[in-house]
């Protein structure tokens, strides 16, 4: 009797456990709705008409109620495989009870029939549908099958598709004869987030955002979107999948941070799904260009090299002029020249002629306004010479044939101030002749005055001036002062013990030499800095590429997809490519600036006149603009927040030694070193990846205190010509010398201060309340205002003092300024926002401006390129007009 109630007991059971399957067949177009459970089973076949087999199916599922531990399952199975899909489902933490999909087409990816093994037999193409589930309770699906008949995408015209979260879009663009590239471009109306992915026309789809994230190609969308696609990459063509987003974060950003209590929320209740959502629709237009042929990439490069050769032109222009007779007095400038001491008599060109000096009193390391300079390296030692060594007494010139040679005199002779119209006077030595240098005397030639015919008259913007030992200037009132026991000024009145004005005599005392050494280990420096800090560059940036390319993420890349071109490796060419002025302009400076070395090396000038010689400097601002180009190619490889800094990073040097370049020009004693200057750029460099990675509240006011001390503390050093140190006394006398009651010692150093103080003020007050998230474009845009106010300080001083640069120095001040307005509005536009998220940044994105090929970045790249060079050389000759002038009549401001 027991065994036979387990028997029925068993029979029972299985019984119960048995599935009843139902085959049904269904039309197309029409909605069904089916009752299953988890012993009721359907078989759906749906079979389509001639017409609608023509494109492929799409299916629409829905479920009445049901949970993800028992959802009902549908599985499609059509001849190049089958798909299995589940309701409800989660998405994104929301629950959704419907679906949409797309099914594979016949002949996806140019599949073939075996007739040998396969049945051929095509006449009716339709698919089956499994629809079960494991729920014991009643479950109605509604299903229905339409046939795709927006499914390809047309070349040329834009093809709008509405989209929602369950019904993802699936289009297809087949490549018509003869072409090989393409561009896909998205664009959108509504600011509803989707992620659109290209992939190859194969089977499976990918339909959902889990599959997308490792599938082909991705981009978050917004508004605007494109990717250049290839034949190779593509051969059967590229299929184009959309899918609506749950929320707005992928595209604006996570801001879960804003909430400060989500951790915890999370870790104790966990992460809340959502099922009352209603899907978002999505309005989204696709449309396919050709994408640019081999001919315009071969035009638009040699037409960028040919731009910059015109440079080289023009410069070779110059050196050829500078051969011509009728030319050179114009484009050569009048210097004095130093004394060839191997004959004892001074050599003459056909700009100039040496003129006798007195003999330079040498000075110790310490007496200087440099005195905090205690490097051995550049030490001064007193040269073991005799005083009657021809350095110590000069030769007086030969006089000009038929010219009359006074005899010579025991009272000095001053000389007026050398005018930039190069009719120049010179101070001669006591107990020699006046030489006068003028531009219309045959070949430059020197012209004795007759001492009878009375004092030289003077240019109404001249006045006399000498000079004492220690390099101050006097003027003629207070010569005889000078001469005697007179008492020095007050300390009150001279704080730091400083002249009350200052000469480039009193501030140029160290040997050529010795600055020489100085300004070449600026590019020595560089050198080695650049070498450091780009081979890492171009790795980071390599691996960044092989990340994008390995994933298929295009929101790795801060492009401007819309212009964009690829070619070989890179993925953005053009914008890589268009750093080609900096390389080419920077070496062309370096070119420019060793020639002017050659010159003075052959016909060495007088250590008494003109503006001392930075070659070195001059040279590292050449070789800066070259790594530029490296570092910024580098950047463009795959432009993101992470690696922007490699892109600014030597923009900060070269606006740092620009400034640093107008400062020595006045200043060659006490200029900041060129350790210390690039000790100063790596703090900066370092505050940038702070900003970059952090950031914050903590951050820009620690930024903001940092920026308004060091310029203040500058400030101070620069007012008081290097003196002032930050120390208890030297507070105390800068106050006493800063007094309102008092009456500044240096007015128009004081004006400039004054107003780059406030320029300063304006930028980190905005900084602070802003708080922009790109930190490092706010330093840049400090930085070159803070050169640009400089320049324009220098030009007016210039100006001012009656010094008047020469033509081309105009030329080249001109050039700058036209090159310079465009490109910073280029600059401050932009064509992508590696702060924001990348669908916001594409909103930037707009086509091509120049011969299809160059957006307003790469315009920026090439007038900035062309306004740093024309800004470097116009630093390189402004000061030619002083060539002839003693340094005791230059100013120093």
């Amino acid at each position: 009797m027991f065994v036979l109630v387990c028997l029925l007991l068993c029979v029972c059971a299985r019984a119960q456990d048995q599935i009843v399957v139902e085959v049904i067949r269904l039309q197309y177009e029409q909605t069904h709705t089916l009752v299953v459970n988890r012993s009721v089973e359907y078989v759906v076949e749906f079979v389509p008409t001639q017409q609608q087999m023509v494109w492929p199916a799409r299916v629409t599922a829905r479920v009445s109620a049901g949970d993800v531990a028992r959802p009902v399952l549908l599985t499609a199975r059509q001849r190049s495989g089958a798909t299995t899909w589940q309701l409800p489902y989660l998405h994104e933490q929301r629950l959704l009870y419907e679906l949409t999909r797309t099914l594979c087409p016949d002949g996806a990816g140019g599949d073939q029939i075996d007739s040998e093994h396969c049945d051929g037999d095509d006449a009716v193409r339709g698919f089956t549908l499994h629809v079960g589930s494991t729920c014991a309770a009643p479950v109605e699906v509604t299903l229905r099958a339409d046939p795709a008949r927006d499914f390809l995408i047309q070349y040329d015209s834009g093809s709008t598709f509405q989209i929602t979260q369950t019904a993802p879009l699936v289009a297809l663009y087949r490549w018509p004869a003869n072409q090989h590239r393409a561009r896909l471009i998205v664009s959108a109306e509504d600011e509803a987030c989707a992620t659109v992915s290209v992939q190859n026309y194969t089977c499976p789809i990918a339909q959902t955002f889990e599959e997308i994230e490792i599938t082909g190609l991705r981009m978050t969308v917004e508004k605007s979107g494109a990717v250049q696609l290839t034949r190779s990459s593509y051969p059967y063509g590229f299929l184009v999948i959309a899918v609506v987003r749950a929320d707005q974060r992928p595209c604006r950003g996570d801001d879960t941070g804003n909430d400060p209590d989500w951790l915890i929320e999370t870790a104790i209740w966990g992460e809340e799904v959502e099922s009352d959502y209603v899907p978002t629709t999505k309005t989204i237009t696709f449309t396919v260009k050709a994408a640019l042929s081999r001919g315009q990439y071969v035009l638009a490069t040699c037409v960028t090299i040919a731009i910059f050769l015109v440079f080289y032109v023009g410069f070779g222009a110059l050196v050829l002029a500078r051969r011509w007779e009728p030319l050179s007095r114009r484009i050569g400038s009048l210097a004095v020249l130093a004394p060839d001491v191997t004959d004892g008599q001074p050599s003459q060109t056909d700009a100039s002629v040496s003129a006798a000096s007195p003999p330079r009193r040498r000075r110790d390391s310490t007496a200087t306004f440099d005195s905090s300079d205690n490097s051995d390296t550049d030490s001064e030692e007193e040269p073991a010479s005799s005083p009657t060594t021809p350095a110590s007494h000069p030769a007086v010139p030969a006089p000009s044939p038929g010219a009359s040679v006074p005899p010579a005199s025991s009272t000095p002779v001053t000389s007026p101030k050398v005018t930039a119209q190069s009719a120049s006077l010179v101070n001669s030595p006591v107990g020699s002749p006046e030489i006068i240098l003028r531009s219309d005397a045959p070949n430059g030639s020197a012209v004795v005055p007759d001492p009878s015919a009375g004092p030289t008259p003077l240019s109404s913007s001249s006045q006399e001036t000498t000079t004492d030992s220690n390099g101050r200037v006097l003027n003629e009132s207070n010569v005889q002062e000078a001469a005697g026991n007179a008492r020095p000024l007050s300390e009150a009145d001279r704080p730091f013990g400083l002249p009350a004005q200052l000469r480039l005599a009193a501030l140029a005392r160290r040997r050529a030499r010795v600055l020489r050494a100085r300004s070449d280990r600026y590019l020595h420096t560089l050198y080695t800095v650049a070498v450091f800090y780009a081979l890492p560059v171009v790795q980071f940036v390599a691996a960044f590429q092989m990340i994008m390319n390995v994933s298929g993420s295009l929101d790795i890349c801060y492009y401007n997809f819309l212009c964009a071109h690829p070619a070989g490796a890179l993925a953005d060419f053009n914008h890589v490519y268009s750093n080609l002025g900096y390389l080419l302009l920077g070496a062309l400076l370096m070119i420019q600036v060793r020639a002017r070395r050659q010159r003075r090396i052959k016909k060495p000038r007088h250590e008494e006149y003109g503006i001392p010689a930075h070659y070195g400097l001059l040279s590292a601002l050449g070789a800066g603009m070259m790594v530029v180009a490296l570092l910024s190619a580098s950047y463009h490889v795959c432009p993101n927040g992470l690696n922007f800094q490699f892109d600014v990073a030597f923009m900060y040097v070269l606006a740092v030694l620009s400034m640093v370049k107008i400062y020595q020009a006045r200043h060659p004693d006490v200029n900041a070193r060129a350790h210390a200057t690039f000790g100063v750029l790596a703090v900066l460099i370092a505050i940038v990846v702070w900003g970059v990675l952090g950031g914050g509240a903590l951050f820009w006011g620690a930024a903001t205190v940092l920026h308004v001390f060091a310029v203040l503390l500058l400030s101070l050093r620069i007012y008081y010509v290097g003196q002032f140190r930050l120390e208890k006394q030297s507070l105390f006398v800068a106050a006493r010398g800063l007094q309102p009651r008092s009456r500044p010692l240096y007015a128009a150093r004081l004006v400039l201060l004054l107003i780059a103080n406030a320029v300063n003020w304006v930028f980190a007050i905005y900084g602070l309340f802003i708080q922009v998230a790109d930190f490092a474009s706010h330093l840049l845009n400090v930085l070159l205002a803070n050169t640009l106010l400089y320049m324009l300080f220098y030009l007016t001083m210039k100006l001012m003092h009656g010094e008047r640069p020469r033509w081309y120095a105009w030329c080249y001040l001109g050039g700058a300024v036209a090159a310079w307005a465009p490109a910073l509005y280029l600059f401050t536009a932009g064509s992508t926002d590696w702060a924001a998220p990348p669908a916001q940044s594409r909103h930037k994105n707009h086509e091509c401006m120049i011969m299809d090929f160059y957006d307003s970045h790469d315009l920026w790249h090439m007038l900035s390129a062309a306004a740093l060079y024309l800004s470097f050389a116009a630093m390189l000759t402004w000061d030619d007009g002083l060539s002839a002038v003693r340094r005791t009549n230059i100013a120093v401001f």
